[in-house]
């Protein structure tokens, strides 16, 4: 009886700390998934000044920008010959 207790009492925190990860997720990656280029930064940057985003969340939203932008367009180097 005490062991399937445990049991449920494990299994709920499971759930709960696995569905707000997902939420806390979701809610950090909201803003981007709507906004492109130059405006994605200039948002991006209006958020810090305004205190909206920590310092790290902001070095992480523009990582994820740079990325995108680095996937569609890769910098143009020359060909070895």
């Amino acid at each position: 009886m005490e062991f399937a207790a445990f049991l449920i009492v494990l299994l709920a925190v499971a759930i709960l700390s696995s569905g707000s990860a997902w939420i806390a997720r979701r809610r950090s990656r909201g803003p981007l998934g709507l906004l492109r280029g130059e405006r994605a930064e200039a948002v991006l940057a209006e958020w810090l000044l305004a205190g909206c985003l920590s310092a790290e969340q902001y070095r992480r939203d523009m990582a994820v920008l740079a990325a995108r932008e680095a996937h569609r367009h890769p910098p143009l180097t020359p060909l070895d010959p």
